[in-house]
């Protein structure tokens, strides 16, 4: 699939930065296909909608029309005219997001949602299944790692900035569990896609991890960025 780029990886890997860097430097369309499921669990809860209705939940994947737009970057996730991105990222949120996540019907549903979103001039995809299972026919695929403390240190710098107090010790226990649960899940388990340039953001700034990808998406897409 010409002028599509996915990249895939762990929570707190640099993902969502990378992604967002490279859609504005390239002028791409943008998917964060986390934030799906954050979407279907604020949705879920505006409708009174329990996890165990699986049919109430893929009525609403079926009838979701969200965009992510990026400025400055800085995300917006457009849902009805209103910027939500602020209002799916509680606590409450990302746990209900996590259980949604795990159905496999959800997930099924998903996947043509997630396709729709490749349009030109192409499209920079970001999630844990985006280069194994959605766009599994894509130019370039990257798939970024970093050791658990490095991403819960970033994730504590980030909970920080917010007045949000909470202990290292506590987020690499729960960096653990999560990838604990993204390994083993039946459905679209985290895997290195096949053919996947790999990034260890230990170590690199934003800048460097970057001028990385950058390198690859002019040697293999011979587009200069």
């Amino acid at each position: 699939m010409k002028n599509i780029i996915t990249i895939d990886g762990p929570s707190g890997v640099g993902k969502g930065t990378l992604a967002m860097a490279l859609a504005e430097k390239l002028q791409w369309h943008y998917l964060n296909s986390g934030s799906l499921y954050r979407i279907l669990a604020y949705l879920s809860e505006k409708n009174n909608i329990g996890i165990s209705d699986v049919t109430a939940l893929v009525n609403l994947v079926n009838n979701l029309e969200i965009r992510f737009e990026i400025d400055n970057g800085c995300l917006k996730i457009i849902l009805n005219n209103t910027d939500i991105h602020e209002l799916i990222q509680n606590e409450d949120c990302a746990k209900k997001a996590s259980k949604i996540a795990l159905i496999q019907e959800l997930r099924m549903a998903l996947i043509k949602t997630q396709r729709s979103f490749y349009k030109n001039p192409g499209l920079i995809a970001e999630g844990r299944d985006m280069g194994s299972v959605i766009f599994t026919e894509a130019e370039l695929k990257f798939f970024l790692k970093a050791s658990n403390h490095i991403r819960a240190e970033r994730r504590h710098k980030q909970l920080k900035q917010k007045g949000i107090n909470v202990s290292l010790t506590q987020l690499i226990h729960k960096l653990d569990q999560r990838d604990e649960r993204d390994l083993n899940r039946s459905v679209s388990p985290l895997v290195i896609p096949e053919g996947a340039v790999i990034i260890n953001t230990d170590g690199l700034d934003v800048n460097e991890v970057i001028d990385s990808a950058s390198k690859s998406i002019n040697k293999i897409l011979k587009i200069k960025i």
